[in-house]
């Protein structure tokens, strides 16, 4: 008997390996046969902007990684291609000539336009498709069409800051600096100052051009600094060098001459790290901040007013690389997320001989994302090109305030259909801003914050939860005008409203805004997913809205000053400790809006597909389940049970009640105790995780009753072969089955196993 049971366990193992081994090969023959998919990236890695290059580097890998993990496109991995071009024309048109001799499908790059307009030659000469993420310049994507731009054009640009300038800055006069080795920096200057001055509005009162040539460069910035100072109506200063080094050395020369001009810097500058450079300086450790303070930079992304998309893709890179992304990091993200759309879509052959046909079908595949009805999901919205293959996205303005990036509080959001407005009546009203013929809304931005205080219970269905919001804005105060959506009730006074914004705690001016401090309390509604219950992880959601503005007129931004963003992870845990069964992970904060479809009523609106969005802000709050907890107390009663039932296999056939009425007793107690597991749940219309384990349990209760039954017909009827068969596979079969199923748990929510 010892070696039909040897050679049983033999037969299994051996039959376990083999499909194990038979099924790497088969993989590994997959990936053999199909290869790896190859994407290029052009960035500058040496060099002045070397630490933006590696930004652009790590943001796509940390997508492209993401794609993999999930099982690449239509099983094949995905491969980086990474090529310096030094940010410079020469190092671009250098590493074009590589890559098109690659086997890359597609190139995501190049930073600067110089770099790419030098490199769109070759890609649209050698029909490879390109996206880039960060050049504005229309030369790039003009009469190319392989090339794609997923950013503003530099005269889009342009508009918006001539408009911020003049409207809300109330500057009439301005003046240009840039980097005269740059073409396209000379070129914006010309762009710019045709945008300053349309319609007569303001006049450029100098362009200046830095000779950047590290031998002349110092001089020639004193020089253009003391012609600002003896120029009284130099006005607001258009910085456009995009050289760190460069727009450096003018800060410092401009600041240590004590002048005080308004700035609106080049979007090359729109990165905190830019701010750092000048730690070394003794005006800047004394007064953090010296040098940048106050300065405006135009960017494509805020993550402080950034939806969930975004604040994810924010999460996951400081995780990963242990620093804060740019907006580099963001729109190359967003590159890459094109670019793995299109090839997915276009379902390369991947052959040698088909390299030219694959590329023709990935730029065929982008062409194709050409409105917002086809527009795929992006960091900044529906990401899409348009007649031009650029981005339809709006300008967005930032401005430094210690050293941090901050969303500045106003900003200008151009229309779509303005011919359904009434124009005359908006601008005169101050809402509607012209530049040429077209039209802005005037967006309002509130520093908004919620502060956690305690988070007193969570529910099946609901969670208790005290704290703070407050909002900083200028001009009436509709922004107070909030409803929390998912509010049940005041938890300290039931018939008072949830929130009432004409009753702060405080209310007073600081800094010129207007500043408001409300203290919540109450029970808000959440959506659960308990699929892996006892082993889940749940999302708490406490957001508002503003139901009276469109997020065209009004936005929130996160107060990332006032909540002291990041927090270090015991600041953050401090408010959850409260909560018996539940371990805090980490908490998010971004920009929201609630949207509607309805007409309202308005006959103008009956045949039109319009969607109106509603500004407001969110927390996301992350928590897990305190498995071991619950399992000491619902899952022991069970193993216990297990081991009665398994006893009654060794039980003689003689003592058939016992073998029989035991389990059924123990499937009894089961569905007690699976009654009042789900007790514990609301209605759910799927199985959830821990239900499987009751399903196994029935099972393992019927499998003595059915031996029994089995195993006395053949005792009666003188099988003792197969009897003893019967007997030895039901004592190995049960504990297999327990000790599969244990494995099967433990190696699926191991991580959740706290």
């Amino acid at each position: 008997m010892r070696k039909t049971v040897v050679r049983f366990w033999a037969i299994a193992l051996t039959a376990l390996l083999v499909v194990m081994s038979l099924n790497g090969l088969f993989a590994q023959g997959l990936r053999a046969e199909g290869g790896a998919i190859s994407i290029a990236v052009a960035a500058p890695l040496s060099g002045d902007g070397a630490s933006g290059g590696q930004e652009i580097v790590d943001s796509i890998k940390l997508y492209i990684d993401a794609t993999n993990r999930d099982g690449g496109i239509n099983g094949r991995q995905l491969k980086l291609n990474i090529f310096d071009d030094k940010g410079n024309a020469d190092g671009a048109t250098q590493v074009a000539n590589d890559i098109a001799k690659s086997d890359a499908l597609v190139v995501l790059g190049h930073r600067s336009s110089d770099a790419s307009i030098a490199a769109g030659s070759i890609y649209q000469e050698r029909k490879l498709p390109a996206i880039t993420g960060t050049a504005n310049n229309p030369k790039v994507t003009s009469d190319r069409p392989y090339y794609f731009r997923i950013i503003y054009t530099n005269p889009d640009l342009a508009k918006t800051l001539s408009i911020y300038a003049q409207q809300v800055l109330q500057f009439k006069t301005a003046s240009v600096i840039y980097d005269k080795a740059s073409k396209n920096e000379q070129t914006q200057s010309e762009v710019i100052k045709s945008a300053f001055e349309a319609n007569g509005n303001g006049k450029i009162q100098k362009i200046w051009a830095i000779d950047s040539d590290p031998n002349n460069r110092k001089a020639s910035v004193q020089q253009i600094v003391n012609e600002i100072a003896a120029e009284p109506e130099a006005g607001i200063l258009f910085l456009t060098t995009s050289k760190e080094d460069v727009a450096e050395d003018f800060l410092v020369a401009l600041k240590q001459k004590g002048l005080k001009n308004s700035l609106l810097g080049e979007q090359a500058l729109g990165r905190e790290s830019f701010a750092k450079r000048f730690d070394k300086y003794d005006e800047e450790k004394k007064n953090p901040g010296f040098f940048t303070e106050g300065m405006y930079v135009p960017l494509p992304i805020l993550f402080d007013s950034a939806g969930a998309d975004a604040q994810d893709f924010l999460a996951a890179y400081q995780k990963t690389y242990n620093k804060t992304p740019s907006y580099l990091g963001a729109k190359f993200y967003e590159a890459a997320i094109a670019a793995v759309d299109a090839i997915r879509k276009a379902n390369p052959a991947l052959k040698t001989t088909s390299l030219d046909n694959d590329r023709e079908l990935v730029r065929d595949a982008l062409a194709k994302l050409n409105n917002r009805k086809v527009g795929i999901r992006g960091l900044t919205g529906l990401l899409y090109f348009n007649s031009d293959r650029n981005s339809d996205q709006p300008v967005r303005l930032a401005q430094f305030q210690n050293q941090k990036l901050i969303s500045a509080n106003q900003q200008f959001t151009p229309i779509a259909n303005p011919e359904r407005l009434n124009l005359p009546k908006e601008i005169q009203a101050g809402s509607i801003v012209q530049s040429g013929d077209q039209y802005f809304w005037r967006q309002r931005v509130v520093y908004a914050g919620m502060d956690i205080n305690k988070l007193n219970r969570i529910d099946k269905t609901t969670f208790t939860a005290d704290f703070y919001v407050w909002f900083r804005y200028s001009g009436n105060d509709e922004p107070t005008e909030i409803q929390f959506p998912d509010a049940v009730s005041n938890s300290v006074n039931p018939t008072a409203p949830v929130f009432d914004g004409k009753a702060p705690i405080k209310a007073q001016v600081v800094n010129g805004l207007n500043y408001r401090l409300y203290r919540v309390r109450g029970e808000f509604r959440n959506a659960f997913d308990f699929r892996d219950y006892p082993f889940d992880s749940q999302r708490l959601n406490l957001r508002f809205d503003n139901p009276n503005l469109s997020t065209e007129r009004l936005i929130y931004a996160i107060d990332t000053v006032g909540l002291k963003l990041p927090r270090p992870k015991d600041v953050e845990r401090k408010p959850f400790q409260g909560l018996q069964l539940w371990n805090f992970k980490d908490i998010t904060y971004f920009q929201d809006s609630s949207r509607s479809t309805s007409t309202q009523g308005d006959p103008d609106l009956f045949q039109s597909n319009v969607q109106v969005e509603y500004p407001g802000l969110s927390i996301r709050m992350t928590f897990q389940r305190k498995t071991l907890v619950f399992l000491s107390k619902n899952v022991l009663p069970l193993i216990l049970l297990s081991l009665l039932t398994y006893c009654c296999l060794f039980f003689p056939y003689t003592m058939f009640v016992p073998r029989t009425m035991a389990p059924a007793s123990a499937l009894l107690s089961g569905i007690v105790l699976l009654l009042s597991f789900n007790n514990q749940l609301p209605e759910v219309g799927y199985t959830v995780a821990m239900e499987y384990v009751f399903y196994v349990y029935f099972c393992l209760c019927l499998l003595p009753i059915l031996v029994t039954v089995i195993g006395t017909k053949l005792d009666k009827e003188g099988h003792k072969k197969a009897f003893n068969y019967l007997n030895w596979a039901s004592w190995i079969i049960y504990p297999l089955i327990l000790i599969i199923t244990i494995a099967s748990f433990a190696i699926t929510y191991s991580d959740r196993l706290v």
